[in-house]
């Protein structure tokens, strides 16, 4: 094997690993679920918190682009491909799950997983304005929600209190989005809703708010060039926005797609994409498509997952513009990182580059929204460890800043000091609060965690100097505080000296009543002043973290990879775990609960959960 083969399987794994816990979500109304505890195929473990998964060999070569940015095209999809995936036991058969056998050897009941899991068929899941249109609820980001009333009475695994529950595919990392009396949300294919599509695809769900119901999906065929652009079953990783009849999502296709939230329930096919393979009326209406690829020249590492934003009539995303598969060069370091699109057509307004060669990894993160002193803002977190505020009509930077220590490196693997921006940022009174992190693969490195002044102009970064030397503090820093690094000596902040004060992360913050929450990749979940960034308490949950903390009604709620939704007290006084509550089959938790319309929506490696809070 060669040294950038052998390179690539230590180091190409995506942001987005698999899921190692079981997938078999059988529920019977009012029945206790059974553990089914599943043990993690074909991976090694990195440590007690972090597993590890195996990275083949794949080709390396990209499409050119030949296509006019922002026209929409003719849609290739729906048509059969090759089957890149391998029979997966978890995988429903026809529509059923079938549960484990009982230990006299007797299968029990088989669960139609084809029909949603109901408890409460007469409950009116109605649709209203406290919904959660997009990731983080808001265009700032703020993983909070102004829900009152929130209970906690309630059982996954007894299924108590759940409204209903829908299996999804056998890996999901997208997070609910609920609105207009729908929850969109996106996996893989491992469900098979749509029979005429086999094995391995991205998927867009979308359901019934009310009951569960499949409306309809979007189905997307991988990318022929395979891992190093599109990770086999990671399925739909972005989580879209919704405005009025039309959604918003990026795909595994590298796509920005536009679609009619009625898919064809409504007759019509909208838009100017008239020739969709998939036309029937459980499949989407796709009103434009902008191929990232072949228009802009992006190459995705490993997946494309921005979630998109809108301000007026603008859409923005970033691309997921990326290194080659032996981690060794930037293939397309012209093409786009950070685009705005108008939201109507799909004809890109701008194009920022702006970190050229030296996105060090991938670009998974999303863009946020702020107006500082009346002037409109949209914050991008770039794949080089830099975030930049950039004006929303014209792709102008108004400032930047390097979320790392100047002395910081990076180097392949994980093993150097120097971070990427996985997380979303969160506008937040005239400043930005966002932590650096890097693919979970890379495992549990030092990490850093700020909150930067927006009114600000220029590099507002901490430190002034080329990266990999010790930096000179900046006279227009941008800093409020840092949160993260090593301890000293005497262990100020850990108690112990030379202990990471907080870890990698790929969660966004949850802000209320002047604290602000955030997890590690680690397990640790961190509470801090927001005014000096002084820490509280911090948590550990014994398993990683890959999702963000979502505050409500005084109560913080997170998941992490064991399949444990653990609830905290929002306070600063101590770490008051109000609750506990494991998933069906302990399945892992990638994702961000929300609360929309008095109910609790939670997406595991494979379920899909609405449960009555109000």
């Amino acid at each position: 094997m060669n040294t950038l083969k052998l390179i690539s399987i230590f180091v190409a794994m995506p942001v987005l690993l698999i899921g190692l816990v079981g997938c078999d979500t059988g529920v019977k109304n009012g029945n206790d679920i059974a553990p089914n505890l599943t043990a993690a195929e074909g991976g090694a473990v990195t440590s007690n918190k972090l597993k590890k998964g195996v990275d083949p060999d794949s080709p390396t070569s990209i499409r050119n682009p030949s296509a006019q940015p922002g026209k929409p095209i003719a849609d290739p999809e729906g048509e059969d491909g090759p089957d890149e995936s391998e029979a997966n036991p978890d995988e429903p058969l026809d529509g059923k799950i079938p549960k484990k056998p009982n230990p006299d050897g007797q299968s029990q009941d088989e669960v139609d997983d084809d029909q949603p899991v109901s408890t409460a068929s007469t409950r009116d899941v109605s649709s209203s304005d406290n919904s959660w249109p997009m990731w983080g609820g808001t265009p700032s980001r703020n993983m909070f929600s102004p829900a009152k009333g929130i209970s906690l009475d309630f059982d996954l695994r007894k299924n108590e209190n759940v409204a209903w529950s829908m299996p999804l595919g056998t890996q999901s990392y997208g997070n609910p989005v609920v609105a207009g009396g729908k929850v969109f949300v996106g996996t893989n294919n491992g469900h098979e809703y749509r029979p005429k599509h086999k094995g391995d695809r991205g998927v867009l769900l979308c359901f019934n708010e009310k009951d569960g119901t499949l409306l309809w999906q979007l189905t997307r065929e991988k990318l022929p060039i395979g891992q190093v652009q599109d990770w086999p079953e990671q399925g739909i990783c972005s989580s879209g926005i919704v405005e009025g009849d039309r959604f918003w999502v990026v795909t595994n296709r590298c796509e920005l797609m536009c679609l009619d939230t009625e898919g064809f329930h409504d007759g019509e096919n909208d838009g100017e994409v008239q020739d969709e393979v998939d036309n029937e009326d459980l499949d989407a209406d796709i009103v434009w498509r902008l191929d990232m690829i072949e228009q802009l020249g992006v190459f995705p590492h490993n997946l494309a997952t921005s979630s998109p934003l809108i301000y007026k009539n603008m859409v923005f995303i970033v691309t997921s513009n990326g290194v080659d598969e032996a981690h060794l060069e930037l293939p397309s370091p012209d093409a786009p990182s950070f685009i705005g699109v108008k939201k109507d057509t799909g004809e890109v307004i701008w194009e920022n580059n702006t970190p050229g060669n030296t996105v060090l990894h991938g670009q998974w993160s999303s863009p946020a929204f702020g107006m500082v002193n009346g002037d409109p803002q949209v914050i991008f977190p770039s794949g080089n460890g830099w975030l930049y505020s950039l004006d929303p009509e014209t792709g102008e930077e108004i400032w930047k800043c390097d979320m790392n220590p100047k002395e910081t490196v990076y180097e392949l693997g994980g093993r150097g000091s120097r971070n990427e921006l996985i997380a979303t940022p969160v506008f937040y009174e005239n400043s930005v609060i966002v932590g650096v992190g890097q693919d979970p693969e890379h495992g549990e490195g030092t990490g850093h965690f700020w909150r930067i002044d927006a009114t600000k102009t220029g590099d507002v970064s901490g430190e002034l100097g080329e990266i990999g030397e010790p930096g000179t503090p900046n006279p227009n820093s941008g800093v409020i505080w840092h949160y993260g690094g090593v301890d000293d000596e005497a262990g100020t902040v850990t108690g112990k000296a030379g202990e990471s004060i907080f870890r990698r992360t790929m969660s966004t913050a949850a802000i209320d009543n002047d604290l602000v929450f955030i997890a590690d990749l680690s397990g640790f979940v961190h509470c801090l002043d927001l005014k000096t960034g002084k820490r509280y308490w911090v948590h550990d949950m014994l398993s990683a973290v890959w999702g963000s903390p979502m505050v409500a009604d005084g109560k913080v709620m997170i998941g992490n990879e064991d399949g444990k939704l653990t609830v905290f007290k929002a306070s600063k006084v101590a770490a008051d775990v109000l609750a506990e509550i494991d998933t069906v089959n302990y399945s892992s938790i990638y994702s961000t609960p929300c609360v929309a319309n008095g109910h609790l929506f939670l997406v595991d490696r494979c379920r899909l959960y609405c449960i009555k809070v109000q």
